[in-house]
Order: structure tokens, then sequence, then C-alpha cells
């Protein structure tokens, strides 16, 4: 019967976050990071954040460029470890229980008890950069127990993993904006028009976030006029952090704006 109310409430947050007449609007969340503070999920919920993306140490963050992965690396030495980042994101989930959260991660070499972490989180989606037939056993898991498995595309996606998101997908689906890993791209941000409109005529149906190399609002707007229903933003947010609590409330107001053409 728990499990049976999470999946509801879970559906309900991510839902919304996507329901609210304006894209969303998905950050990064450096877990554990202490160059970040314990507020940043009231911070990020406060001005306009839509689904807060809580990064977890786990394997290896092979698509991450160096400010995430050295962000990763400053929570793995602070002692985040699965089950501590579980505990964590718990204490937010209650304190945060309209928002919508999910959890982010490279599963390690032996994921035993990821997935009853994951679920006593409280978070209502789990994204791994990677394309989900390689984790079938584990989406199901999280599936059956109401936790969405956010499916992953690259920015070239192949037409299995295309398949497989519109089968299959549920929360949203996150199309990598640009090739390479994470960090801030050129100015232009690549056309992915074209990809998005071919997600939707082979038939996916849930929304359509755009990350990976998003820089600055511009860059989110243009996201938007893509066709993208929301942006994730993550190098940004974690660069932005380390100037402090000022810059990072003037950042979001100005991806808020951006993304509500105003």
């Amino acid at each position: 019967m728990a499990d049976a109310a999470l999946q509801l409430v879970g559906e309900d947050r991510l839902a919304a976050a996507f329901a609210r007449g304006r894209p969303a609007l998905i950050c990064y969340l450096p877990l554990g990071d202490p160059a970040g503070g314990d507020d940043l999920p009231e911070l990020y919920a406060e001005w306009g954040v839509d689904v807060l993306e809580f990064g977890v140490p786990g394997g290896d963050p092979y698509l991450d460029g160096r400010t995430i992965s050295d962000s990763i690396r400053r929570a793995r030495v602070a002692g985040v470890t699965m089950r501590k980042a579980s505990e964590l994101i718990a204490e937010h989930r209650d304190a945060l229980p309209e928002t919508a959260m999910v959890w982010m991660t490279y599963p390690p070499d032996d994921p035993s008890g990821l997935a009853d972490a994951v679920v006593a989180s409280g978070v209502d989606g789990f994204l791994v950069p990677l394309q989900a037939r390689a984790y079938g056993a584990l989406a199901r898991e999280l599936e059956a127990r109401g936790v969405r498995f956010i499916h992953f595309l690259e920015h070239d996606p192949q037409l299995r993993d295309v398949q497989a998101a519109a089968e299959r997908s549920s929360g949203y689906v996150m199309l990598q904006a640009n090739p390479g890993p994470t960090g801030i791209k050129p100015v232009v941000l690549p056309d992915n028009a074209s990809v998005i409109g071919m997600l939707r005529t082979l038939g996916v149906t849930t929304p359509i976030a755009l990350g990976i190399g998003i820089g600055n609002p511009e860059q989110a707007r243009a996201a938007v006029e893509m066709g993208a229903d929301g942006v994730v933003v993550g190098t940004l947010m974690v660069e932005t952090m380390l100037r402090g609590r000022g810059a990072l409330q003037d950042l979001l107001l100005s991806l808020r704006e951006a993304l509500d053409g105003r």
C-alpha cells in the first residue's frame, strides 16, 4: 500500500512540474558538496526550480567535465555514500513535500541496495546518463515501487533507444543538448529541433527536457524555442554556487525569466 501511494504522489509531482503553463526548470543540485551548503534545495525551490536533480556520488562520472567531477569528489570525501544520500534526500523531502525530486547518479559496480536507497529517499524519479536498456531490471524494480526511471537520450540517439523511450518512458525524457561531456559549451546551442520533432513523430509522449551544456539564460530560452518542454542546467549551477548565494539567486531569477518569456 505504501509503495502504491508513493507511486501516485511521485507521478503527480513530476507531472505538475511540466503542467504549470510554463517550461520546466530542472537544476542539478550537488548533494553533500560542502561548497554548496545544506540550504540549496530550499533556495532552488524558492527561486523557481521545478525539479531538483540531486547529484549523488556513485560510479565513474564518465560523462561529466571537471566542474561536476570535482563536486562529486568533494561530496565523496565529505562522506556521502549511497545510504547517506538517501537519508539526506529524505530530510529534504520532508521539508519540501510538493517539490519534484530526481536522484541522478552513475551506478556503482555493485548496485546492491541502490533501489532500496532510492525508494527510501522519497524521490520521484531516477536518472542515469546511460541508455535505459542497460538498466532494464533496475528500471522495472524502481517503476514497480513508484519511482520513475527517466530515459536519457544521447545528442544523436539510436533508433532503439528512441523506441524504448516511446514505449516505456515516464516522468520525462532527458535529451543531450550538446555532444560530449558536461560543461558550459559554445555560445550557440546546437539546433535540436529536428531531433525533438523526430522523438515526437516516433511516439515519445512524455515531456522532453534538453540538457548538458546549457550555459546561460539565452541558451535555456533557445532550448524551449526548439520544442523542449523543459531544460536541465548543471555545470552552470555548480560554477555559480561557488560564487555565493547572491550570484546563485540572480542566476535562478534570470533562468526563470528567460523560460517564462519575461
